[in-house]
């Protein structure tokens, strides 16, 4: 399945059952509950990533869909 922010693919994953935005991501090697990953792809420069407004760091899960 495609992994889609703002109408753009981010990244596919293949599986036999459905799955959470949040499973996805793992999947793609993205914890959400993880600090570093979110400041990595927070500094790599990803759209779906940002800094909340406590100072943390954040994948913008809502916005992402699965097709």
């Amino acid at each position: 399945m495609k992994v889609m922010f703002d109408g753009k693919e981010i990244g596919t994953v293949a599986s036999n059952h459905s799955m959470t935005v949040e499973e996805a991501l793992y999947c793609m090697g993205i914890d959400i509950n993880s600090q570093e990953d979110c400041k990595k792809a927070y500094d790599d420069g990803e759209p779906y990533a940002y800094i909340d407004d406590c100072g943390n760091y954040a994948i913008d899960v809502e916005n992402i869909t699965l097709e």
